[in-house]
């Protein structure tokens, strides 16, 4: 897989676990491990896509 299916993968399932950590409710301890884990799986992703889109810019030129 390259940075961009990786990265757009991690993003969809950080914000799945946002979505389930909002709209469930559930205990608060598990509440924040869905919020930072979809916390960590965001930022991942971006950096990922960001990776990306840097590499094929520079690709181009």
């Amino acid at each position: 897989m390259d940075n961009k299916t990786k990265g757009l993968v991690l993003v969809l399932c950080g914000l799945i676990f946002l979505l389930l950590g909002v709209t469930m409710p559930l205990a608060a301890v598990l509440k924040g491990i869905l919020l930072s884990s979809s916390l960590i799986l965001n930022v991942s992703g971006t950096v990922l896509l960001m990776n990306y889109i840097k590499t094929t810019k520079e690709s181009s030129r």
